[in-house]
């Protein structure tokens, strides 16, 4: 019996942990070598991705799943980000899985509200 979620339940269950700013659950879906794409970048190594992901997530008050799509080795999940300092954020990631961990995570969201934001730098 295969107990392994599917990439559509692990997307789900990354994106929920991080609305709830659990980076011990998030921790538990992505592979020790994960690539994240952002409009602010690429970084690789899970380390690096949890710490850059829980920063941006203490600004995000809630998390509102609006879809999710999946195959054998894919999902793509599209969700709103509440945030105080940025209004509203409707962002989309596709994520990669291998044996039940996120292996790459392509995310992307309209970076005007953050640009727009006093102190941006871009």
């Amino acid at each position: 019996m295969n107990t392994q979620k599917s990439p559509a339940e692990t997307a789900v269950a990354f994106i929920e942990a991080f609305g709830r700013h659990d980076l011990a659950a998030m921790s538990r879906h992505v592979a020790p070598d994960v690539v994240f794409e952002s409009p602010r970048g690429t970084i690789e190594g899970a380390p690096a991705v949890l710490e850059e992901i829980g920063q941006f997530a203490e600004a995000v008050a809630k998390v509102k799943i609006l879809s999710v799509l999946g195959d054998a080795d894919e999902a793509m999940i599209m969700y709103d980000m509440v945030t105080g300092p940025f209004g509203t954020l409707r962002a989309v990631d596709h994520l990669v899985i291998r044996d039940g961990r996120i292996t790459a995570d392509r995310l992307v969201f309209d970076t005007y509200e953050l640009r727009k934001a006093p102190g941006s730098s871009s």
